[in-house]
């Protein structure tokens, strides 16, 4: 369940995968606990562990809502209160988030890597 709270807060701040092949997203709760996703522009997450997930962000809302696999797959959402800055995603952009059990914290991209498509235009 931490690692699909955590992959709901990446993907929010990686809120425009077409804008990039990847986001990787470091977490921090309020309790200090870290975790990092890394978040494809194809829909899917790779998180702690080699757990993998898929994700879906709602731009006008703010919210990511993740589902992590295995024998009873998990979805859960989170939504951003604030985000550093608009538009492309970039390295040091934070966002503080709330997930839909009442956890909070501030997510931060650590990495982008864009896609050969964005990277050539």
């Amino acid at each position: 369940m931490k690692k699909i709270i955590a992959l709901a807060s990446i993907a929010a701040l990686v809120a425009a995968p077409a804008l990039a092949g990847s986001n990787t997203v470091e977490f921090t709760r309020d309790d200090g606990t870290t975790q990092v996703w890394k978040f494809n522009d194809d829909g899917t997450a790779e998180g702690p562990e080699g757990t993998a997930a898929t994700y879906t962000w709602d731009d006008e809302a703010k919210k990511l809502c993740a589902t992590a696999g295995g024998e009873t797959p998990e979805t859960r959402c989170i939504t951003f209160s604030e985000m550093s800055s608009e538009g492309e995603a970039a390295v040091g952009d934070t966002a503080k988030y709330s997930t839909d059990d009442g956890k909070s914290g501030v997510a931060k991209i650590i990495a982008v890597e864009k896609s050969e498509e964005k990277a050539a235009e």
